[in-house]
């Protein structure tokens, strides 16, 4: 009785989400009245759908989160809450007086305030403007890429200093920031923020200051407590940097421009510091960067997020690292030319001290780093990460508040870069101090017995006092008058740099099997993971099929009766099960709702929205050991799913994605003991219970 209790209020909610836009969908909530007095004109179509396939849904994560924290106990206080929530509605139902047909002629306001603001949209089925104006910030729409007339003025053009840039806009207070030296060069994100519905001015991505590395992003000194119309005349800051100062942040190319511009440094004497994604490889390699790069070229590979990949056992991090490596060389790269391969978090901080201590150890100052890689990776907070560490030079005073932009060999596109520091004996001894005695301040308890932190958590330091400058006079007449402020800014051709090395920043591009730039920012912000990756264990029975949200979906065609898999993804991307016969049909009819929850919108969004197509089946082989897996199946960048077969077993599984982008295989398994990260079977459903 509770159990059907339960599903018939989430099937209700899911009618109620169906029947709304996707502001009003995640964003605001119905009163108990209000949903009741509308819901028979409003879900008629949802309802309709819903009773078609109830029976062919073996498994919903939406349907059944309710009943998944149960566990499926009888739970006789709730079952008696419920059953007083529904005859108190009942009351409140039968005081209520009929509404007066004459009152409908008070107009659309009257009708939405009476009936509790309800948009009138909804009822009819029509999209409302917030709903149906969507963008895909990752579209396949990079920069125009300008090329240089005269290579040889690019040298002698002087470079830029971008100055405390946030001042440019007219809303920024800088009186109440002046004092926050945490302030980094890209502003102060806020993950817990939502995003706006306002589009930028500039590219059109909605304004957010969730995180610095999705298009549309200000910083939250510029975006929190900001009116509607004071929004709708602000550029994000990816635009603002590239109409006042020419620098390309965070900024995709096209694919071929960005074999071009990578190029131009095939001849320089310089390091590749590759940032891969963790939880998206290889589909964050860029194909063919091996060659591009050059044969003789030493690479340092960094892989990102390490922080979001969970533990399975102790000593996981050297079977991701091995995992790692093993990829990069699956993509061409020699393994004489990977000097060494970090496991780090941009983010969170963890590794970028031994990232840098190899940087000086392997390459010191040889030739200048240039940071590669795709999309999303997150180079620009690796790039703000190092501004402030040991790398770079003790002489480049405020570098955070002052980036030095130069032009791209070839190009008229600016890049962001810092001078590094030549780390002589007695450095390294003062910074290997520094570092020794940061460990011996680490708590007890942030170490397990194998002596891997606990939580993924490091410190950026700086081991050598950078002199201050003299702070510039605000009230000088210069600045009275509105005269253009002096910015002090490196000579490059001063002593102090003249024979620097540099570290570089370079533009993105979006990988060819990466799905980012079919999703909306919403859809993005709900299929990246946030936080440390909870897996989700489910029983898989031949002739089945298990959707990731409406992002790909994988077949069980032939096997054991049963096998088990384990899926990584973000928690907010909701899982489906059902029969294959019924997949495709199924999927048709349910896109767009909360049951594959992405992608979402209006009918045009979703027409927009390519269809699932087949990979070659794949052939997965069992282990000799017990409970490791046999591979991930990787669904591009919507997670991937780690497969256990009973021992001297096979499998045959066919996985689908849009335009069939970024199905692979990872044999041995990134995870291979993940299996041990699942609680004890529901009863009665096809889930496990978490962690």
């Amino acid at each position: 009785m509770l159990q059907q209790q339960l599903r018939s209020w989430a099937v209700r909610s899911w009618i109620r989400a169906s029947s709304a836009t996707p502001h009003q969908r995640y964003g605001s909530s119905y009163t108990a009245s209000s949903v009741h007095s509308v819901s028979a004109n409003m879900s008629q179509s949802a309802d309709t759908t819903y009773d078609r396939w109830k029976d062919k849904i073996l498994y919903s994560s939406y349907l059944e989160s309710n009943v998944l924290k149960l566990g499926y106990r009888r739970n006789k206080i709730l079952e008696s809450k419920m059953r007083q929530q529904e005859k108190e509605r009942l009351r409140t139902e039968a005081r209520a007086s009929p509404f007066p047909v004459a009152l409908m002629q008070l107009g659309e306001q009257a009708s939405a305030d009476l009936f509790g603001r309800v948009d009138k949209s909804a009822d009819t089925g029509a999209p409302d403007d917030t709903g149906s104006r969507y963008q895909m910030p990752y579209e396949q729409r990079g920069i125009r890429v300008q090329r240089s007339t005269e290579e040889a003025a690019d040298e002698h053009e002087p470079t830029l200093s971008t100055g405390s840039w946030m001042s440019d806009y007219e809303y920024y207070d800088e009186a109440e920031q002046e004092d926050d030296e945490r302030m980094s060069f890209y502003g102060t994100p806020d993950p817990h923020m939502p995003a706006s519905h306002i589009p930028c001015g500039g590219c059109g991505a909605l304004l957010h200051c969730i995180d610095h590395s999705i298009p549309g992003y200000l910083p939250s000194q510029l975006f929190k407590g900001k009116s509607k119309e004071q929004l709708t005349h602000t550029i994000c800051q990816r635009c603002h940097f590239l109409k006042h100062y020419n620098v390309a942040i965070n900024v995709s190319v096209s694919s071929e421009d960005y074999i071009e511009l990578l190029l131009s440094i095939r001849s320089k004497k310089a390091l590749a510091l590759l940032l891969v994604d963790l939880t998206d490889f290889p589909c964050s390699i860029w194909p063919g960067m091996a060659d591009i790069l050059g044969p003789n070229r030493p690479v340092i590979v960094a892989g990102n997020k390490v922080d979001l990949i969970p533990r399975d056992c102790p000593g996981y991090l050297e079977n991701v690292r091995k995992c790692l490596t093993q990829s990069m060389i699956e993509s061409g790269f020699a393994r004489t030319n990977i000097k060494h391969v970090a496991l780090i978090s941009a983010s969170t901080g963890y590794g970028i001290e031994e990232l840098i201590t190899k940087l000086h150890s392997v390459w010191g100052t040889r030739g200048d780093v240039y940071l590669v890689g795709c999309t999303n990776v997150g180079k620009s907070t690796l790039f703000n990460a190092l501004l402030r560490s040991d790398l770079c030079k003790v002489q480049a005073t405020d570098l955070v508040q002052k980036a030095t932009a130069s032009p791209w060999p070839g190009t008229t596109i600016r890049t962001l870069k810092f001078p590094i520091l030549r780390p002589s004996d007695y450095r390294l001894y003062l910074r290997t101090q520094r570092l020794q005695q940061q460990r011996q301040a680490l708590p007890k308890g942030q170490q397990d017995r194998s002596g891997e932190p606990v939580s993924l958590i490091g410190h950026i330091g700086s081991t050598f006092q950078r002199p201050r400058e003299e702070s510039f006079d605000s009230f000088s007449v210069t600045q009275r008058n509105g005269a253009n402020v002096p910015i002090l800014t490196l000579n490059e051709k001063s002593e102090t740099y003249a024979q620097s090395k540099w570290c570089y920043d370079t533009p993105g591009v979006v990988h060819p099997a990466q799905i980012l730039d079919l999703l909306t920012t919403e859809e993005i912000l709900m299929a990246l993971a946030k936080r440390t990756i909870r897996p989700r264990a489910y029983l898989l029975r031949k002739g089945m099929t298990l959707f990731l949200a409406g992002l790909g979906r994988l077949d069980y065609l032939d096997g054991p009766e049963s096998v088990r898999v384990m899926v990584y993804a973000a928690p907010t991307l909701p899982t489906l099960i059902t029969y294959t016969t019924d997949a495709g049909e199924l999927y048709s009819d349910l896109l767009g709702s909360p049951l594959l929850a992405v992608p979402f919108g209006s009918e045009e969004r979703l027409k927009r929205w390519p269809e699932l197509r087949a990979s070659p089946d794949i052939l997965l082989h069992g282990t000799s050991a017990k409970h490791i897996a046999a591979g991930d199946i990787v669904l591009s960048s919507a997670g991937w799913v780690a497969v256990h077969l009973p021992m001297q077993s096979e499998a045959t599984f066919r996985a689908w994605t849009p335009d069939r982008r970024g199905v692979c295989t990872r044999q041995p398994s990134l995870l291979p003991q993940g299996l041990t990260l699942r609680g004890k079977r529901i009863r009665g459903s096809l889930s496990y219970r978490s962690t």
